[in-house]
């Protein structure tokens, strides 16, 4: 009896919840801030990136940036583009340009490619206008080249000290046309060696574009006009659902491109003839934005996308799913449950990037976040091998948070080497301001560097003294992991028990070697029944040594 009032008075004494810790989970640190180029003008925030490129092959990497307008204020509502390379491990602007364009949107599209196949490389920029009485039709694609001289400068010299594009297009043939695309995908589906730009169309009202595919002759290097744009197709050839559809991604797979809305998913195909829509149901959780990757995950031959819900769904669904063509529709599999980083329900993940963060032969996926508990959280979901289709074989982690307590759209991720180490860092910036906290109103270009992996410190590890660590994830449903270290070989009992003291489940009772251990929990008794959601503790004894920790389990 005496025992158990110690066990409980120890539990109670440590009825605080703490943060997950994950001895031997990746370490990320930020590396680097970048200020935004002329913040007293873009306040609202960082529209899109493109980083660790070396499009004019100079040697030095650049980083690419537009300007949001989130305020609609008079200096953010002017569209701005810029160009950043680094020098001496300095991020320098070197070019920057101001196109004739009185108007942008929110989100705008950025994209690298060589259109016209001239060995230049193109930055492709949708500005997503909206209309006024001074510009009724205006650009809403602008395509700036580089030189192919190594020198800094892209676009057309405007002959005072600026630069236009070497091309541009409206889209739309009428004035005052709502069209605003919110991702495009550069890809040639029909085989014709043209490149195309497949785009998704932030309408808003019935009859719109709402998903279009474009394409141009050439991208003149003087910027005459001399080129020839194409609508291949677009919303308005086919016969959409009735209601709103803000289409927020598109996802390209072969010759089938999905584009995501809270109504329907549109499914655009090419037979080898034709362009053919067939509407499929919505995501129960709802629509994707500007996150979903699309890769060959399991070397199968056969594509795959993983995309973040940002909302107007199920909200209890939320969560990173994958979707793969099953016949003529998309099959999604919940990788992972994030309702619990949205207490209050609204946004969501928003944005992405994916690639081999350390190297290690797995391929991550990073997303941004907006409204979340944390606030700006960065999201990694790190594949493991093994079936796809099974949670099991993920591992997700929040790998940066609060950077700052409120406020920001933290939608802008890009997973690049911008450094010396081997490994990809992941850049992140909100696409919105985020107030006056610390007198800074425009946020920056935040660079996480991976310090060290789970593999690097565990071969490091020669435990000099017991420890045990914070369970990971936390909370969690309905697996977690416990581990605990031993200097010498000696027997361990590890226990949970609940808040009143009782022991629920052993975890192990024998003799273990020195060295690192870990014990998965699956959320069952000694009984092999699923216990209850709470606040749970687990206790390590070995030798003289005894630690307590408290975890949550959340269902």
């Amino acid at each position: 009896m005496r025992n158990k009032m110690v066990i409980v008075s120890m539990i109670l004494g440590l009825f605080v919840f703490l943060t997950a810790n994950l001895f031997a989970q990746d370490v990320f640190t930020r590396m680097a801030e970048i200020p935004m180029p002329e913040a007293d003008l873009n306040n609202g925030g960082c529209g899109n990136m493109v980083s660790g490129v070396d499009l004019d092959g100079d040697g030095a990497l650049e980083i690419y940036l537009v300007n949001d307008n989130w305020n609609d204020g008079p200096s953010e509502l002017i569209p701005r583009i810029y160009k950043l390379e680094k020098s001496g491990g300095d991020w320098q602007m070197v070019w920057h340009a101001v196109p004739d364009i009185p108007f942008q949107n929110t989100w705008p599209p950025l994209a690298v490619a060589d259109l016209d196949k001239d060995g230049k490389q193109e930055l492709i920029w949708g500005v997503i206008n909206f209309t006024g009485t001074t510009n009724p039709n205006p650009p809403r694609v602008l395509v700036y080249e580089c030189k192919g001289d190594g020198s800094d400068v892209l676009g057309v010299d405007d002959g005072s000290g600026g630069y236009k594009p070497n091309a541009s297009w409206t889209i739309a043939p009428d004035n005052d046309v709502n069209l605003r695309p919110t991702r495009w995908i550069i890809a040639d589906p029909d085989n014709d060696g043209t490149n195309e730009i497949i785009f998704s169309d932030r309408t808003g009202t019935t009859g719109g574009y709402f998903f279009g595919v474009m394409s141009v002759s050439d991208i003149p290097d003087n910027g005459d006009g001399s080129e020839t744009w194409t609508l291949e197709t677009s919303g308005k050839d086919h016969v959409l659902l009735t209601g709103i559809e803000n289409k927020w991604d598109v996802a390209a797979m072969g010759s089938n491109f999905y584009f995501f809305c809270e109504i329907e998913i549109a499914k655009l195909s090419w037979d080898g003839s034709a362009w053919n829509y067939t509407s499929l149901s919505p995501l129960a959780a709802g629509a994707s934005f500007i996150s979903s990757q699309v890769l060959d995950l399991d070397g199968d031959d056969k594509l795959e996308t993983i995309c973040g819900i940002y909302d107007w769904g199920d909200d209890s669904k939320k969560g990173i799913y994958l979707l793969q063509e099953e016949g003529d529709t998309l099959k999604a599999t919940e990788l992972v449950n994030t309702v619990k980083y949205w207490p209050s329900g609204t946004r969501g993940i928003v944005g992405g990037a994916h690639g081999d963060i350390d190297q290690d032969g797995k391929m991550d996926f990073v997303f941004g976040s907006r409204a979340s508990t944390p606030n700006a959280g960065i999201f990694r979901l790190e594949y493991q091998g093994g079936d796809i289709t099974s949670p099991a074989s993920y591992e997700f982690s929040i790998i940066d948070s609060l950077y700052r307590e409120a406020d920001g759209i933290w939608s802008v991720i890009n997973l690049a080497n911008v450094d010396d180490d081997p490994h990809l860092e992941v850049l992140y910036a909100s696409s919105s301001s985020i107030g006056d906290m610390f007198g800074q109103s425009t946020p920056p270009i935040v660079i996480l560097d991976l310090v060290s992996t789970a593999v690097e410190q565990q071969k490091s590890a020669q435990p000099a003294d017991y420890a045990l660590s914070q369970n990971y994830p936390n909370p969690f449903n309905p697996n977690t992991a416990i581990s605990y270290s031993v200097p010498t070989s000696t027997h361990v009992t590890l226990k949970i028990y609940n808040v009143m003291g009782k022991e629920i489940k052993t975890l192990v009772n024998e003799t273990r070697s020195a060295g690192i251990h870990s014990v998965t929990w699956d959320g069952t008794n000694n009984a092999g029944q699923k216990v209850t959601s709470g606040i749970y503790f687990y206790s390590l004894k070995a030798d003289n040594f005894t630690d307590t920790k408290q975890m949550i389990l959340m269902k």
